[in-house]
């Protein structure tokens, strides 16, 4: 990278980018845009994705029950997924079971977990795609009362591409939040969740 950077005819402008929530992404893809001269395809871009989260949003933002919702970003230790994932939770018609919108992922006692017994679960280790993040999910089957846990037992448990749609910012973050709404609410959202990017488990 530094010799890159000295082969250029100018200085780079080094832009550091830390997103936090849905909407800082697509600050970000703007504030990209207006530093590149593209301006109009990066407003372009930004007034498209807003569109799909005002779909998901108008659809969920009435519903008389959320269920609750775990989003594993890790498996050992288990670590609840942060940034951007419980915000997408809320607008998918959920609630985060764990997550805080102010923080990023952070370790969580399994205890915790039995106690909560949230209504669904979401395995989504950063980075890895569905057929890896099965490879941890034998991990969490001999975990004490995971049979007994209300997601499991009412095949409420799902995996899904996280490497792809909800791990990295960018655009492919509104692909992860349609995923989300229709495993929250497939009653209220059908057809938005990509082909193999998302198994439903013990069905």
């Amino acid at each position: 990278m530094a010799e890159a950077c000295v082969k250029l005819d100018q200085s780079p402008d080094i832009v550091s980018l830390d997103p936090q929530l849905l909407s800082d992404v697509l600050n970000d893809i703007e504030r990209i845009g207006e530093m590149t001269g593209s301006q109009a395809k990066s407003k372009e871009i930004v007034t498209g994705l807003q569109q799909r989260i005002n779909a998901v949003t108008d659809a969920c933002s009435a519903v008389s029950l959320r269920p609750s919702v775990f989003c594993i970003e890790w498996v050992d230790p288990i670590m609840c997924a942060g940034h951007w994932i419980p915000e997408m939770i809320e607008m998918a018609g959920g609630l985060d079971a764990f997550g805080d919108k102010t923080r990023g992922s952070f370790v969580i006692d399994w205890e915790d977990v039995k106690k909560a017994d949230p209504d669904k679960i979401i395995l989504m280790p950063c980075g890895f795609g569905v057929s890896r993040a099965l490879k941890d999910l034998e991990s969490l089957q001999d975990r004490d009362g995971w049979s007994s846990l209300k997601a499991v037992q009412n095949q409420e448990v799902y995996v899904i591409d996280a490497g792809s749609y909800t791990s990295r910012s960018g655009p492919r973050l509104v692909i992860g939040l349609e995923m989300l709404a229709e495993i929250i609410h497939p009653e209220l959202n059908a057809g938005l969740i990509p082909e193999n990017s998302v198994l439903r488990l013990y069905t």
